[in-house]
């Protein structure tokens, strides 16, 4: 059992304060005693020692390393559904409680963030409007270079049919799409979407968007098998984990015409602790000589308005724990 710490003792490090508005901040120091600082690894392992709470993001990982350092942690706090970037064993070891959206079905059905910025990866991809923008800022003006397709009549099949896969299958539906699901529990979906096997979705789909959680079965879940399977030469978008893609069967894939293009929010290894961990990854070295890869750095989920829902939500779930252990 997690040892109990009153409110007025907690000192609380606030990782990322550049994320937190006036008001978010606010409520945090009503919490404890707390250090707003842009914190990075060394940061980390020099001061991790004195705090009870820490709120981090995805900027850091927090492994073993820091948490071996960490003696008076008690709490972890991370506005974000996915937590690869904390070493769970390690923090279950320590007896260190893991705060996360995760499991906030409710509540992050009030987020649309991620889900619209797929569906602009998506026509980003469709309508080549990246390629059209970076053209006119070199001071020209073809049109003719930037022919692009419709998505009207056109098959998009959605892998996960969570919280995300179903808003992503709305907007395909609005799209005027024949939208296709395969989830691996059974779903029951709703008007106009046809739930099919996986085999199905990747020989049918013009389209195929990627929305399912990293765990121990997902690990490079699409993997060569799958993109081998692909029979229409589709676009393809993650906006989940990078881990879900095995990446060098997706390098295949574009290198060998399996797919047209893919747009990707994430890569495998985001939550590395080395400094150039971009530069060694062979998406971002492929992308730097092809035009049919489109990377964003993570911001599916960063808009100004989830931003500071998520941040005012976990902030009282602290408060709720705090309470509850006190």
């Amino acid at each position: 059992m997690m040892p109990s710490i009153s409110n007025n003792e907690v000192r609380i490090l606030n990782t990322e304060c550049g994320r937190f508005s006036n008001d978010a901040i606010k409520e945090i120091e009503k919490i404890g005693d707390v250090t707003h600082v842009e914190a990075d690894r060394d940061y980390l392992l020099k001061n991790i020692a004195n705090y009870d709470v820490i709120i981090i993001c995805i900027k850091n990982t927090i492994d073993r390393e820091i948490l071996e350092l960490a003696k008076k942690l008690k709490v972890i706090v991370t506005p974000t559904t996915g937590v690869n970037h904390i070493d769970l064993i390690a923090a279950k070891e320590y007896q260190i409680k893991i705060l996360s959206l995760k499991g906030e079905v409710n509540f992050l059905r009030t987020l649309s963030s991620t889900a619209e910025h797929t569906w602009g990866l998506l026509l980003c991809l469709q309508r080549k409007i990246y390629l059209a923008h970076n053209h006119v800022l070199n001071g020209f003006w073809n049109r003719n270079l930037f022919y692009g397709n419709e998505l009207r009549d056109k098959v998009l099949g959605v892998i996960g049919f969570g919280r995300l896969g179903q808003m992503v299958s709305e907007y395909g539906k609005s799209f005027g799409m024949k939208v296709i699901v395969y989830e691996i529990n059974e779903v029951r979906t709703t008007s106009g979407l046809i739930s099919v096997s996986l085999d199905q979705l990747l020989s049918e789909s013009d389209v195929v968007t990627l929305h399912i959680p990293l765990d121990e079965t997902t690990t490079r879940f699409f993997d060569i098998e799958k993109f081998k399977k692909l029979k229409k030469q589709p676009f393809f978008v993650n906006t989940s984990r990078g881990e879900v893609v095995d990446e060098d069967a997706m390098i295949y894939a574009l290198e060998n015409g399996l797919i047209k293009g893919a747009a990707l929010d994430v890569l495998a290894d985001e939550t590395s602790t080395s400094k150039d961990w971009l530069k060694q990854s062979l998406l971002w070295k492929y992308s730097q000589n092809n035009d049919n890869l489109l990377l964003t750095p993570h911001i599916a989920g960063v808009t100004t308005e989830s931003v500071e829902k998520t941040n005012l939500f976990i902030i009282e779930k602290l408060k709720n724990h705090l309470n509850t252990v006190d």
